[in-house]
């Protein structure tokens, strides 16, 4: 980021400095309105160019050596620890920069808002498609979008210049405002970039000539111009007034250099070579600050041939020893013959410590059949000290032998697998991570393949390869099921597997228990007791219950003391009592259409619910009284008086699913508190009385919660509206 940023200031540098030198000062306006934005968004851009080039691998030999355990004499490896820092500075500058990015934005907001009231709160008509805004305060004139600020006095009376209302309606009728909300927001980013106020500063400007030369094409007169604007704005009114900053305001200070470029004309020659240097400018900044990656190509292999480098220099190429003078005849004649010698790979493994000289003879000789790739793999290579010093790809760790010699060990820099190889694993690897992993099985030779190959693979070849295809123990699927048992004493402490856990390590702890089993397995068949003593915390209690309930468990039973089945209702039974009461809550109460299971089910998740619980749910549902029994019908003549003596049963409120025995409906929660009755009557307009004085609602409800035992009478009155009389004596009511 850091990098990034650097190489955007240093654009944004060369892009305002070529404008400064070559641009500024000529009349080709509109060229320079775009190079300047089109700079401010290139320096930008061009830092995150990437080229990519791709180019072939150099010819060489690859010297691999195997670590070798033991010490290394002579060495010694040294660890700088740095010191820890308590302060760390990279939170710290982010920090400063999140709040200046706070309030750069809330000054941009605060500037349209500003705006917005100025056109919604003054007198306003529309010319065409320019909107003036007549001000009461005495600003100078400056324009937003289509919108022309300007004094209503003046206006009126016919103070201002026609030149500067025609100034004016140049920044609406060109969008100059596009611009300056551009460079806005990349003020409130890049806040802390003083190159961006120099650009902010040089569009602004630019404005000013664009606006400037549209006055001076109509009227021809640069002196009659000039001197308009010098009576009509004085120095003192800019100290004095300011106008909004994002609009397009006449700047004072400015005015010397557009009286300076009013006499300018930029000829047609002049124009075209300026406007030319911007495309080596621009070149030389792609060249310089984008980005370069060299991605090396890759060569396919299609035979890897693998030889033993012996002591004397002979090699053993399968089971044959062959002198080196006679190498490159075998490898040609026996190896080579159905293959390209540009897709083969050589690897040598040297068997015992060797000079790289020799190393080096062997590998000459096997390039003389047009073999480029040769990897050797080695533990000990010896080398004079010149060649140690050359650009070998290898990361030694020296031993000096003598002044002349050394031994060089190290880790290998390209180790690996072969083509060949990696293509056996991939098949391999796909083949068996198609099948579900609870019914893989992987043949024995096969298992030993994978884990062979991605074992000699390095991290690249890892990080491209298929992942490894693991598979299931078979013990796994007849693990027992451990059962979940927590003690809880009186001082909240926890016991669980014969261990003294912390509250906080509880989650981690249970996470280790029944692994083989997934959460809905967990779900189906763990089973958790909670053992709790007599004075046991509650919250202690309701807090591991709602840890086993995360991590999943078919039942929970709290044993102890007075302890019920359930301290609380289980995540699941929340939901569900959420989804039934806000489905009734939302219903209206003279048609509701009740399900008895449902309602039997809201009562039983309400029941088990703790306090806390029941305050953060949703209301339990205010469901209406059945309806009253309708009368007994008179027996009919022919049936015996004892069974004419039955009272039929009672009708129950409507039902989705109507059958001809319905139990009684279930009873209503508790009555509304005096509090919800008061909001209640407040809803429907009534008046409050207390102690026989009209009082406000709010105080209606003051007087309830200081006094829980006030008495209440709600009544209706002749205006239709109910009238509340709130008293702490007696209420006697009359008839």
């Amino acid at each position: 980021m850091l990098v990034f940023l650097l190489k955007s200031t240093a654009c944004l540098v060369i892009f305002l400095a070529f404008y400064k030198l070559v641009l500024e000062k000529e009349s080709i306006h509109q060229f320079k309105r775009f190079f300047l934005l089109g700079a401010l968004i290139a320096s930008f851009l061009i830092p995150a160019v990437v080229f990519t080039e791709y180019v072939d691998v150099p010819e060489q030999i690859v010297l691999s050596a195997s670590p070798i355990a033991g010490e290394i004499p002579n060495t010694t490896t040294e660890q700088v620890v740095a010191e820890e820092s308590y302060f760390d500075w990279e939170i710290g500058l982010w920090t400063v920069y999140i709040i200046g990015v706070i309030g750069f934005g809330f000054r941009f907001l605060r500037n349209l808002a500003q705006i917005t009231l100025r056109i919604r709160k003054n007198p306003k008509f529309k010319e065409n498609f320019i909107t003036r805004v007549l001000l009461r305060q005495s600003l100078p004139p400056h324009t937003f979008f289509n919108y022309v600020f300007l004094n209503q006095r003046q206006f009126e009376e016919k103070h201002i210049p026609q030149e500067v209302l025609l100034h004016e309606e140049t920044h609406a009728k060109q969008r100059h405002s596009l611009d300056i909300l551009l460079i806005e927001l990349a003020q409130v980013i890049l806040w802390f970039n003083p190159i961006i106020y120099l650009f902010k500063y040089s569009i602004k400007l630019n404005h000013e000539f664009l606006a400037d030369r549209a006055v001076i094409s109509k009227n021809c007169d640069h002196s009659h111009y000039q001197n308009t604007i010098l009576s009509y704005l004085s120095h003192d009114s800019f100290e004095k007034y300011q106008s909004t900053g994002i609009a397009n305001a006449i700047n004072y200070s400015s005015i010397k250099k557009r009286f300076t470029v009013m006499k300018t004309n930029t000829s047609r020659k002049s124009f075209v070579l300026r406007s030319l240097l911007v495309l080596p400018l621009t070149a030389l900044l792609l060249f310089g600050f984008s980005e370069k990656r060299q991605i090396e190509k890759e060569t396919s292999i299609d035979k890897v041939i693998r030889l033993d480098l012996l002591e004397n220099g002979s090699v053993q190429l399968g089971n044959e020893i062959v002198q080196l003078n006679e190498l490159s005849k075998i490898l040609k004649q026996d190896y080579l013959q159905a293959f390209d010698a540009k897709k083969t790979k050589v690897e040598m493994n040297v068997v015992q410590p060797i000079h790289y000289n020799v190393i080096s003879a062997v590998a000459e000789e096997i390039r003389t059949t047009g073999v480029d790739q040769i990897n050797v793999f080695a533990n000990e290579v010896i080398m004079d000290k010149g060649q140690f010093k050359e650009n070998i790809p290898i990361t030694p760790t020296t031993t000096m032998l003598n002044a002349n010699m050394m031994t060089v060990v190290g880790n290998s820099t390209e180790k690996g697998v072969s083509q060949s190889d990696l293509k056996v694993y991939n098949e391999l690897a796909k083949k068996y991570n198609a099948i579900p992993i609870e019914k893989r099985t992987i043949p024995l030779e096969d298992l030993k393949e994978l884990e062979r190959i991605y074992r000699e693979m390095d991290e690249t070849q890892k990080e491209h390869a298929l992942p490894f295809p693991e598979c299931l123990p078979k013990q796994d699927s007849q693990k027992a099921i451990d059962f979940i048992e927590i003690h809880i004493n009186n001082n909240g402490k926890l016991l669980f597997q014969g261990k003294i856990v912390p509250l906080e390590d509880l989650k981690e702890m249970l996470s280790k228990v029944n692994e083989h089993l997934s959460y809905d397995q967990r779900k189906k068949t763990v089973r958790s007791v909670i053992y709790v003593e007599a004075k046991t915390p509650k919250d202690v209690i309701q807090k591991v219950d709602k840890i086993i309930a995360e991590y999943g468990s078919a039942t929970i039973n709290i044993v102890g003391p007075e302890a019920s089945t359930q301290s609380s209702a289980s995540l699941e039974e929340m939901k569900e009592y959420n989804a039934l009461a806000k489905k009734y809550n939302a219903m209206d109460q003279n048609h509701m259409v009740i399900k008895k299971q449902e309602v039997k089910r809201l009562k039983e998740i309400y029941g088990k619910m703790s306090k806390k619980q029941q305050e953060d749910a949703e209301p339990f549902p205010n469901f209406p009284p059945p309806p009253p029994a309708p009368d007994a019908p008179e027996p009919p003549k022919n049936v015996p008086a004892i069974e004419a003596a039955v009272p039929s049963p009672p009708s129950v409120a409507p039902v989705e699913e109507p059958t001809s025995a319905l139990p009684a409906a279930p009873a209503p929660p508790e009555p509304k508190s005096p509090l919800e009755h008061i909001k209640e009557m407040a809803a429907k307009g009534a008046t409050f009385m207390h102690n026989g004085k009209e009082i406000s609602t709010k105080e209606a409800i003051k007087v309830l919660e200081n006094n829980k035992n006030i008495n209440i009478d709600s009544r209706g009155s002749d205006s239709g509206k109910p009238i509340v009389k709130l008293s702490t004596e007696p209420i006697v009511i009359e008839n």
